[in-house]
């Protein structure tokens, strides 16, 4: 059985599985709500999103490829609507949710908002913290801290080579290098 992202063992990888768990991280400059569920992470992302003002921006970012696309920052080329993202995001739920090549990010272009959903299987929402952690508990998220595993694997299942090719195409996405900052949301 294929997966996103695994803990390395004596014996090999296995998939790992952090619970329901958030952390609030608070800043002097900003904060953020760090969670992971085992359960469709873009279905919750897209609940949370479905809240914000709009119009939203995806940007994909595809850390390494299988089939030689640029790794590099995929724009949408211009802002859409919920039901957009939310079509765009339920066409590759599963590629996004099961293959360990990219990370994801939806962003609310009035209000700057942004929920990250990484190669580590963990998601960083910026704006309205409040909101976050009252939506998370009342869906028996506990705080806690979700620490990756040292050491990790990410995976690149060759079954989501078609997805790769798909989502490139889904969009005339605006394109740019690598950050430093997308290793670490």
């Amino acid at each position: 059985m294929s997966y996103k992202f695994g803990a390395l063992e004596e014996n090999g990888g296995i998939e790992h599985r952090y619970g329901n768990l958030y952390r609030h991280e608070v800043y002097p400059e900003w904060s953020r709500v760090t969670f992971t569920t085992d359960d469709h992470p873009i279905r919750l992302m897209l609940e949370i999103a479905k809240n914000w003002d709009g119009p939203y921006g995806i940007l994909y970012v595809l850390k390494v490829s299988r089939l030689g696309n640029n790794s590099a920052r995929y724009q949408s080329p211009s802002p859409c609507s919920f039901d957009d993202l939310e079509l765009f995001a339920y066409t590759f739920q599963e590629f996004l949710e099961g293959d360990g090549r990219h990370h994801l990010w939806f962003i609310d272009v009035s209000t700057g908002r942004q929920l990250i959903y990484d190669n580590h299987n963990l998601i960083y929402s910026y704006g309205n913290d409040d909101q976050v952690m009252s939506l998370l508990e009342t869906k028996g998220f506990t705080p806690g801290d979700p620490d990756i595993p040292v050491p990790h694997e990410h995976c690149y299942n060759r079954e989501f080579d078609k997805c790769e090719d798909e989502i490139m195409e889904y969009f005339e996405w605006l394109e740019f290098p690598l950050q430093e900052e997308h290793d670490d949301p």
